[in-house]
């Protein structure tokens, strides 16, 4: 294995992960009710599913916008990297209070939420979508890393969610929103 591959599995792993951020943040959110294992994975499968939907859409979008942009192509994968990473560092910074106060609730939230919600979440994964589908990067491990490890932080972050401090989830949105925007830079340089 070369550098050049060592760094595009680094860049796989990386892009899954922050993509992720945003359904550990509302994993947590919805973990703070009562719910079952069954409850869990169904909100698991519809962030993951979600996310790897809306970045193979992206990169599908991503893909055609290219022959009609080549010259300027790494400047459209830039901004909206840029505007990915803003927007996650605004929610970061935002949801950066003092722990709320807990509402115990009988019922976990409607499958009808559930997926608002793991859609709503994903909409940075179609914008990145459009960033690999521009760059012309191999799509289909990033949508695999993307919609797994979203179905994975899903999980954790419901299990977590009585356990942690209010305060982890923005922390973890600023992290990320740091991380995209490194890699919105590197798309400068392509």
């Amino acid at each position: 294995m070369n550098l050049s591959s060592i760094s595009i599995v680094t860049e796989i792993f990386i892009v899954g992960l922050v993509l992720s951020v945003d359904s550990f943040s509302v994993a947590v959110a919805m973990g703070l009710r009562p719910f079952q294992k069954k409850d869990a994975l169904r909100f698991a499968f519809s962030s993951g599913g979600a996310e790897a939907l809306f970045a193979l859409l992206g990169a599908m979008a991503g893909a055609h916008l290219i022959t009609q942009f080549k010259a300027f192509d790494h400047w459209i994968a830039f901004i909206l990297l840029a505007a990915v990473s803003l927007h996650m560092a605004y929610e970061g910074l935002k949801n950066f209070k003092g722990p709320r106060e807990r509402e115990e609730q009988v019922k976990f939230h409607s499958y009808a939420k559930l997926l608002i919600l793991s859609f709503a979440t994903s909409l940075d994964a179609f914008c990145v979508g459009i960033g690999l589908g521009v760059s012309q990067k191999p799509i289909l491990p990033f949508i695999l890393s993307i919609g797994i490890w979203a179905f994975a932080v899903t999980i954790i972050g419901m299990y977590l969610a009585r356990k942690i401090s209010g305060k982890l989830g923005p922390v973890i949105n600023l992290f990320g929103a740091v991380v995209i925007m490194i890699l919105a830079f590197q798309m400068l340089k392509i």
